[in-house]
């Protein structure tokens, strides 16, 4: 596990797109919780869900 500041986010497999909480450390490594091996695809490449507020009309108009 690397060390320093850490702080809890989303992520996504890169390969299958299922997502996990995760904790994400100060160098930017990124650690699923609850799974040390990686995804249940078999992939242990993760990237961050970035994502914006949607307002009710936004969500309407979708």
């Amino acid at each position: 596990m690397p060390s320093g500041k850490r702080e809890r986010t989303l992520v996504e497999c890169s390969a299958c797109g299922t997502a996990y909480a995760a904790m994400k450390w100060s160098d930017g490594t990124l650690q699923p919780i609850g799974t040390k091996n990686g995804c249940r695809c078999g992939s242990a490449e993760f990237r961050e869900v970035r994502y914006r507020e949607t307002t009710p009309q936004e969500e309407e108009a979708d």
